[in-house]
């Protein structure tokens, strides 16, 4: 079982630190922060999203504390989120266009190999697909559905 590595006041902290990185080039979006330590591996990730959850990024890093110039989960812990803040500074500079892949690939990050994955989705177009898989007829937010207002002229 996986056990976590952040406290809420730490995911606050590494919140503040992101926003003071990156805030400039956020669009109303917001990051999150979660880690934890499944098996002898330190999986940190960051989550862009914004409000309304139609756009929403989890970019992950893993590193492995068995490698020998790991010398603790808190090292490890630091490596990963290390390099997601450093990822994010990647991504923004090439104006949102360099994605991590969507399955695990190794990055050359220093002196370190940091496994790294990345997923963009849009939940509430999730969520409504789900709905109608279940044979509901989902309201679908005005916002989503431009089909329909050129429908109704």
């Amino acid at each position: 079982m996986a056990k976590p590595l952040v406290t809420p006041q730490s995911q606050t902290q590494i919140v503040d630190a992101l926003v003071s990185r990156h805030g400039g080039h956020l669009r109303g979006e917001r990051f999150s922060v979660e880690a934890r330590l499944d098996g002898e591996t330190v999986v940190a990730r960051v989550t862009l999203a914004n409000p309304d959850r139609t756009y929403v990024y989890h970019m992950e890093s893993a590193v492995e504390t068995s490698d020998s110039k790991v010398r603790s989960v808190a090292e490890g812990l630091e490596l990963a989120l290390d390099f997601l803040d450093w990822y994010l500074g990647e991504y923004f500079r090439a104006e949102r266009e360099l994605l991590l892949p969507l399955d695990w690939k190794p990055h050359r990050f220093g002196d370190h190999e940091i496994m790294a994955r990345g997923d963009v989705h849009n939940e509430v177009l999730e969520d409504l697909a789900d709905a109608w898989l279940r044979g509901e007829r989902p309201e679908v937010p005005p916002h989503l559905d431009k089909g329909r207002a050129r429908r109704k002229h």
